[in-house]
């Protein structure tokens, strides 16, 4: 990931686009499951009759049950277009970025410093590109199987006429909050991961790892930032559905609040502090295997446009 040659910056914007494709057809599902999760107020627990959803392989029947195969890609279309701007936004950034501090002095000698930065500046502004399509794909999810949003034009039609243009922002601070040390804490473990790979091994710095060693450090590096900081992904979803109550009657209680304390603290009030930790197993399952799918695909990609175009 940390190339010191400036022409790695030319196709970084494709294969990130690309990479972000591909990656959210294959991991759609998780996210329909983890959304499903956390945006329900009442307990996730075997024994619990008065929950819709229970536990992981329970939610899968009962969406499959009750919404068919398709369910599990609900969204798709608003979260594919998601996934490839962020892509695109996300990777060029980076690179570029990368490129300019790079031949900065302030960080010479201090690589992990500079690409937390670089991950951290890069997914915050991938984060506010997309939001509006974040909440759209938040929304098409979680509605009723037969209610809400038509699809995603109607869904921007609706929350413009209904909302204003904050509706489509909803929950962008948390969201920035989470996205800039996941994304900086990401580029760095992998970072991380990779070089303890070529210690083992043995292997010069500059050494394209192969494809299983990509995997592990990418879901490593996954599984560590979303662990430190879920509580704020829940809470983004939560802030994400307000003002939509009328699309989820289907789902149990409708959580409301206003802003982040708030919804943090109603959260923990109400569903305890490990409410704040719902839907977390399908969440690390998720990171674990995008990070390995995303990070894998991309250094691939990335190599062999530069290789062969």
């Amino acid at each position: 990931m940390d190339r010191p040659k400036e022409d790695q910056i030319r196709y970084a914007g494709l294969a990130g686009g690309i990479t972000g494709s591909v990656t959210r057809t294959l991991c759609q599902p998780f996210d329909v499951i983890k959304i499903r999760l956390q945006l329900q107020v009442e307990p996730i627990k075997s024994q619990s009759p008065k929950s819709k959803y229970r536990t992981i392989f329970q939610t899968i029947g009962t969406v499959y049950r009750e919404e068919s195969m398709l369910a599990f890609w609900k969204g798709h279309n608003a979260a594919q277009v998601l996934s490839m701007t962020q892509g695109v936004a996300q990777f060029t950034f980076y690179e570029r970025f990368n490129g300019v501090l790079r031949g900065m002095s302030a960080f010479e000698g201090r690589d992990r410093a500079r690409i937390f930065l670089c991950g951290a500046c890069s997914g915050s502004f991938a984060t506010f590109t997309v939001m509006p399509l974040d909440v759209i794909k938040t929304r098409l999810v979680s509605q009723d199987p037969n209610g809400g949003y038509r699809n995603a034009f109607h869904a921007v039609s609706s929350i413009c006429q209904n909302e204003g243009l904050p509706g489509l922002y909803r929950g962008l601070g948390p969201a920035i909050m989470q996205t800039a040390p996941l994304t900086g804490g990401q580029y760095m473990f992998y970072n991380l991961f990779g070089d303890v790979f070529k210690r083992i091994e043995s292997a010069p710095q500059d050494t394209l790892l192969g494809p299983t060693e990509l995997m592990v450090c990418g879901a490593l590096s996954g599984l560590c930032t979303k662990l430190i900081l879920y509580p704020l992904d829940l809470v983004k979803r939560r802030l994400q559905i307000q003002g939509f109550s009328e699309g989820r009657r289907t789902y149990g209680k409708h959580f409301v609040c206003k802003h982040l304390l708030q919804c943090m603290y109603r959260v923990v009030r109400k569903e305890g502090f490990l409410g704040l930790y719902k839907g977390l197993s399908s969440s690390l399952l998720k990171a674990a295997v995008t990070s390995a799918i995303f990070f894998t695909l991309y250094d691939k990609l990335l190599y062999s446009l530069n290789k062969h175009l």
